[in-house]
C-alpha cells in the first residue's frame, strides 16, 4: 500500500458557518463554498491551508443536516472539533485488498462525499479509537 499524503482532516460543526468565520478571524483560512452531496444529511466546508492549491492538505467543516445523522452523534456525545481524518492512497482497490490479506478490518471502496473520490473506512478499533479512511482522487 502507498500512502502518498495526508489528504485532510475533518472537523465536526454544529454550525459550520460560524465555525469557517472563526477559522477566517483566528487564521486567516478562507472557506470555499459549502457542498451539499446528495443523500449524506451533511454540509461540508473546505478551509484550504496554504500549498493546497500544490497537493497539500485541508480542513474540511461537517455540519449535520439531521438530527440522527452519525456526525451529529458524535457532536453530541464528544462535542464540535476533530471528527476523523483521511489518508491519500494511488490505488485504494489495492491498499483494501492488501489490508484484508494482513487480517485488518476496512471497509470495500465506495463513492466519497468530495466530488471524483472513492474512499475505504476502518473501524475504530483498528486504528485506536481514530476514524481514519483511506481516500482516492481521480
Amino acid at each position: 500500500m502507498n500512502v502518498t499524503r495526508l489528504d485532510h482532516l475533518v472537523l465536526s460543526a454544529a454550525d459550520s458557518s460560524a465555525v469557517a468565520a472563526a477559522w477566517r478571524e483566528v487564521f486567516g483560512l478562507r472557506a470555499q463554498p459549502a457542498l451539499h452531496p446528495d443523500g449524506s444529511d451533511l454540509e461540508l466546508t473546505p478551509l484550504p491551508l496554504a500549498g493546497h492549491n500544490r497537493g497539500g492538505a485541508f480542513l474540511e467543516l461537517v455540519q449535520p443536516l439531521s438530527a440522527d445523522h452519525r456526525v451529529a452523534a458524535s457532536i453530541d456525545e464528544n462535542g464540535e472539533g476533530m471528527f476523523s481524518l483521511s489518508l491519500e492512497v494511488d490505488d485504494l482497490d489495492a491498499a483494501v485488498r492488501e489490508l484484508r490479506d494482513a487480517g485488518v478490518t476496512v471497509s470495500g471502496p465506495e463513492p466519497g462525499l468530495l466530488p471524483d473520490t472513492r474512499v475505504a473506512r476502518f473501524d475504530v478499533a483498528t486504528t485506536n479509537g481514530v476514524a481514519l479512511q483511506l481516500i482516492e482522487r481521480a
